[in-house]
């Protein structure tokens, strides 16, 4: 998707750095381009990727991602993508019974 970028961190699809985090913060400016960049850019590099939504829809972020040529339906059907929707999850542990586990569980406990 943007070739320069991908220069300035000296990275391509064919050598990615397996077992990195990828944390992306903006400030005083909308840098949700770059979320679409990085999403698209390690599925196609068949890394496996964990993405925790906390803005926007899974059917959001797949719509973007077929315009830049990957499924994450796709992806998350053969394994290669976990998508947590960090919102609608962290709403799903409130209601949750504590006898249950849940990835966001910690949020429940003071």
């Amino acid at each position: 998707m943007f070739p320069e970028l991908n220069n300035l961190l000296s990275t391509t699809p064919d050598k990615t750095e397996q077992g990195t985090l990828t944390l992306l913060c903006d400030a005083k400016t909308d840098g949700s381009f770059l979320v679409h960049h990085f999403l698209s850019f390690y599925l196609k590099a068949n890394c496996k990727v964990c993405f925790v939504a906390l803005v926007q829809s899974f059917s959001h972020y797949n719509i973007v991602g077929q315009k830049l040529g990957v499924s994450l339906t796709a992806a998350r059907d053969r394994g290669q993508l976990v998508f947590l929707e960090g919102l609608k999850s962290s709403v799903e542990v409130l209601f949750h019974s504590q006898d249950e586990p849940h990835p966001l569980q910690f949020l429940r406990t003071p």
